[in-house]
């Protein structure tokens, strides 16, 4: 049985600086907030659409996102 919906949730992550464009640039790394009001969250009952909106979120540069099934 598949879950009725999913969740979305989407947090900012801080902005470095990391010199010039030709310098190599470092990977972002996975930091989850310590508090829940710093999460922000979405609902969809489509999983492509969650997908999307979490990709979008990422690709966007200043957020990290997580779907989960409720």
């Amino acid at each position: 049985m598949r879950p009725s919906s999913w969740i979305v949730e989407y947090w900012e992550v801080p902005r470095q600086s990391l010199g010039t464009g030709a310098q190599m640039s470092k990977q972002k790394r996975y930091i989850r907030p310590k508090s829940e009001k710093d999460i922000n969250k979405r609902f969809f009952y489509d999983y492509k659409a969650a997908a999307r909106f979490a990709q979008a979120m990422y690709d966007s540069g200043g957020y990290q996102a997580n779907i989960k099934s409720e």
